[in-house]
């Protein structure tokens, strides 16, 4: 039929209802963008009310979206409630409870894959280390994008990169595709430590936090932008959430993770999508029910086992059914060995299962003020909780652990998080063991570590010294007083503090681990063998950071032998480990120049090229690099890496001291001299006077004429 010639004889109404369905067949799949916001509170958001600041990104989005104003995560940690949200099932069903010590498990369906099998191209673009694709999120994703910067573990940028930087990766790839695409934002800022970039650190100044949720909120009016300009907009759904809240002191807790109030766990959640009109509603809402809802708006089927609803009809204005939502908050047992805390939301109510049971009726008490656990039948709500972990089909058990390498660990510790794992106790527990009753120590101990950076070291010991006369198994106390007592130069004092620690909580292993470092600082290799042959903690067998010390220890007391053993043992765990490269490097240097055999220094070589292949930005790689090379008669090589080392790490001792002094033979004095005399500047204290004398003898050559 040749509906050209005769659409003039067709009445134009008809026309019109004839139309349609040719118009939407030519449409495209509706792509999905998906943006989760670290850490951030529903009341810092001008669409849910905020007195603190305007957000006019996020603001427009609720403006043409559904705005749920009671939205709940499961959990307030960052990789467990990402699970949740694209596998769209909770912890009891996929293992994972805490960062860092677990990966997503391969065997349940997830949201990338799924929508990768429907025809979208999916990408992601994370802000932060806890959901690095080692942890098992980046299954499905053609990109995941973690890339966290330069690695400077001291650095808040190793671990967390802008909002901005990630908006830009997120603009530059959707702007490639050309057919369906699914891309997954997530914007790490509003987590500690607070650290908005001018101008808004200066405007707020006395709220960091609110500052951190502002900028965010103008990188997302650039997401936002860009969706418009590409004319993307109308055919995108989107959808809006946190992964978590931020106590910000509600029930003495500073930040999140160990509590499961509402200060925590209720969250923001916006959907905005072809054919939703624009409104609010109080239907309950939580994470799991984010994959059911994308599935129906994007008109695809549903995957296998999900535990949420589409939101599809409370979105239309229709009510949802009543049900229970589980909560959980386990990083203080994971990482502390506190008593777990799990919970279960239902009938208005909310329940939170630890050693002190709690109760609050969420209808009459949002802010969770009046406990009413004394006065009310429990039991209920314990058996919903159980149909939970019963019926979760793991049975509260725990995904694979990955072993935690050195950088990994430092990375997690840098954001916050204590990251043993310790030992689990089995119970049964005591209030002894609550996060009510344990958190305010951990908060005293934060307080004294806030001490210490500015300074008041005396008064920061005092307290520290306090947490302990009262419990004198806090671990987080040792820890931070013997760091208090490293840092200030009584490194004799800090050990004696950890001898106490090991004494009180001999399978505390972040302890151990402290040990062994500040006993290496102290040269006392022949204690850390000890040592470590004296305690037999699991974590031994799956972390590369302690087999890579013990070798620093072996080679300290002259044992290649035992030293390039544990050197290899260290990289069987973790063939990446940049520092156990360099040290196996260092060590064939050290043996082929006491004994010449050209084949150590080749192996020198490989190793130090190896160790900054893996890692570009590990300085102490390129100065071995540049020891090696010179050691071959490469001097351009040599000069070349031991530049590039101080560019990394401008203070780094054996790079300004080798390049001055090969400047020095190359006749550039000048430069040999600048090195040499920044070398003397940040060690000459430390350098015994052989080793002064030789310096000095080489600061006079800088200056005497040939």
């Amino acid at each position: 039929m040749n509906v050209r010639k005769r659409s003039s004889a067709i009445p134009l109404l008809l026309l019109v209802i004839l139309a349609a369905p040719l118009s939407s067949a030519a449409k495209t799949k509706p792509n999905l963008l998906l943006i989760t916001i670290d850490t951030l509170r529903p009341d810092r958001l001008g669409c849910y009310g905020s007195p603190f600041l305007s957000t006019p990104a996020v603001d427009g989005l609720a403006a043409r979206g559904v705005l749920f104003t009671r939205a709940f995560a499961h959990t307030p940690m960052t990789l467990p409630s990402h699970a949740n949200i694209l596998l769209g099932v909770t912890p009891p069903v996929h293992g994972v409870h805490d960062n860092g010590h677990f990966i997503v498990p391969a065997d349940r369906p997830s949201l990338a894959p799924h929508l990768k099998s429907q025809g979208y191209a999916t990408a992601a673009f994370v802000g932060a280390y806890p959901l690095d694709a080692r942890f098992g999120l980046g299954r499905g994703f053609d990109v995941y994008d973690d890339d966290f910067g330069a690695q400077n573990f001291a650095s808040r940028a190793y671990v967390e990169r802008p909002a901005g930087a990630v908006v830009e990766r997120a603009v530059a790839w959707i702007e490639r595709q050309a057919g369906p695409w699914f891309a997954w934002v997530h914007c790490f800022d509003p987590h500690v430590p607070y650290a908005p970039p001018e101008p808004y650190l200066s405007r707020f100044r006395d709220r960091p936090y609110d500052g951190e949720v502002a900028f965010v909120d103008e990188a997302l009016g650039r997401l936002f932008a860009a969706l418009r300009a590409g004319g993307r907009e109308a055919g995108t759904v989107v959808v809006f959430t946190a992964d978590h809240g931020e106590a910000l002191g509600e029930h003495g807790e500073s930040t999140h993770g160990y509590f499961a109030y509402n200060s925590t766990i209720q969250v923001p959640l916006v959907i905005a999508a072809p054919g939703l009109a624009p409104r609010r509603t109080d239907a309950l809402a939580s994470h799991v029910d984010i994959v059911p809802t994308v599935c129906e708006l994007l008109g695809v089927r549903l995957p296998a086992g999900l535990e949420g609803v589409s939101l599809v009809p409370a979105a239309k204005g229709g009510r949802l059914a009543d049900r229970p939502f589980y909560i959980e908050s386990l990083y203080p047992y994971f990482s502390r060995g506190w008593a777990p805390l799990r919970g279960v939301i239902s009938g208005g109510r909310k329940f939170i299962d630890s050693p002190v049971p709690e109760l609050y009726d969420l209808r009459k008490d949002f802010s969770e003020a009046a406990d009413i656990a004394a006065t009310t039948d429990l039991a209920p709500f314990r058996k919903t909780l159980a149909a939970f972990l019963v019926g979760g089909g793991r049975a509260g058990a725990s995904a694979a652990a990955p072993p935690l390498d050195a950088a990994a660990r430092e990375k997690l510790r840098s954001l916050g998080y204590v990251t043993g794992p310790t030992p689990r106790p089995a119970g049964p527990f005591t209030a002894r063991d609550d996060i009510k009753t344990l958190l305010p120590f951990e908060m005293k101990t934060e307080e004294a570590n806030r001490l210490a950076g500015e300074g008041k070291l005396d008064e920061a010991a005092r307290r520290l010294k306090e947490i302990l006369g009262e419990r004198d198994d806090f671990d987080a106390a040792y820890t931070s007083l013997a760091a208090l007592y490293k840092n200030s130069g009584r490194l004799a004092d800090a050990l004696a503090v950890l001898d106490l620690a090991r004494e009180k909580l001999p399978r505390n292993y972040d302890i151990f681990l402290a040990s062994v470092s500040y006993l290496l600082a102290a040269g006392r290799h022949a204690d850390v063998v000890r040592l470590f042959e004296a305690t037999d903690l699991p974590q031994r067998e799956t972390d590369p950071e302690i087999w890579n010390s013990l070798g620093v220890a072996r080679a300290g007391l002259g044992d290649p032998t035992g030293a390039r053993a544990a050197y290899e043992r260290a990289l069987t765990l973790d063939p990446d480990y940049p520092a156990a490269r360099t040290n196996l490097g260092t060590l064939g240097l050290i043996l082929f120049l006491k004994s010449g055999d050209r084949a150590e220094l080749g192996r020198a070589v490989k190793e130090f090229e190896t160790a900054v292949a893996i890692d570009p930005r590990y300085a102490p790689g390129w100065n071995g690099l540049g020891a090696a090379a010179k050691e071959s008669g490469d001097a351009a090589r040599a000069a070349v890496a031991w530049e590039k080392a101080l560019e990394l790490e401008p203070g780094l001792g054996p790079a300004l001291y080798n390049l001055g002094v090969l400047s020095l033979e190359q006749g550039k004095k000048e430069r040999a001299r600048a090195l040499l005399l920044k070398y003397q500047e940040l060690f000459g204290p430390r350098l015994n006077q052989a080793e002064r004398d030789r310096l000095e003898g080489l600061l006079d050559r800088t200056i005497k004429q040939p």
